[in-house]
């Protein structure tokens, strides 16, 4: 197809008047408003880290700190410590998803996939109880303030995302999922007196993970 050919596709129409484009540029400029600024990274992660940290003690406390109280302080310091530390990583990865062009950490797949295999392997090493004895009756109380409380998390992280561009939702709720979740394993660690493995990995982790898998449901209907 040579320039002729186009040229009969595409006709030209009649120049616009120029009082008409004076008309469109001050229709544009008077519905011109300044791009809202993001906070800096610091500030995102500090909001990001402080939800978390704030729900977890706020929720635990409503609902009494048993766990300190049967808890060693190495067991104190190594679980906590733990739970505290992924959250900061997720609060990083969280920023990282909002903000198009940030560098990249870590990929949020491997954090996912590392941070449960630490809480696995930490819980299944300070525990050592595997007892089943009354594993339901007292299970169901825990996934369901875990998920209680991973759901307030949602809710407030969703205003959090809000501010930011989301370069890939799908991946982005994904990762609030689990780290909504995490919310609900804090909380429990610090709300439940259970030292059984089998009941924290199954009833506290299992919060994290439907969570998670809750995140993945609905951000495949983000785009």
């Amino acid at each position: 197809m040579n320039d002729d050919d186009l040229k009969q596709l595409f006709t030209e129409g009649e120049p616009l008047a120029a009082a008409n484009i004076e008309k469109m540029a001050a229709t544009l400029a008077a519905s011109a408003a300044p791009v809202r600024p993001l906070p800096s990274n610091a500030v995102l992660w500090a909001i990001s880290f402080g939800i978390f940290a704030a729900l977890s003690l706020v929720i635990a406390a409503a609902v009494k700190l048993y766990a300190i109280q049967v808890l060693s302080v190495s067991q104190m310091f190594l679980y906590y410590g733990l739970v505290f530390l992924l959250a900061a990583f997720f609060s990083r990865a969280i920023v990282e998803q909002m903000i198009p062009g940030a560098v990249r950490l870590i990929r949020s797949s491997v954090l996912a996939i590392v941070g449960m295999s630490a809480l696995v392997l930490l819980i299944i090493a300070m525990f050592e109880n595997l007892g089943t004895d009354h594993f339901v009756i007292h299970g169901i109380p825990c996934l369901r303030l875990g998920l209680i409380s991973a759901l307030l998390s949602g809710f407030l992280g969703w205003k959090l995302l809000d501010h930011g561009y989301l370069v890939s939702p799908r991946e982005t709720i994904t990762v609030y999922g689990l780290f909504a979740g995490l919310v609900g394993v804090s909380v429990l660690a610090l709300h439940c007196p259970i030292l059984n493995s089998l009941h924290i990995l199954v009833w506290h982790l299992g919060a994290m993970l439907i969570a998670g898998l809750l995140g993945f449901f609905i951000s495949r209907y983000a785009n």
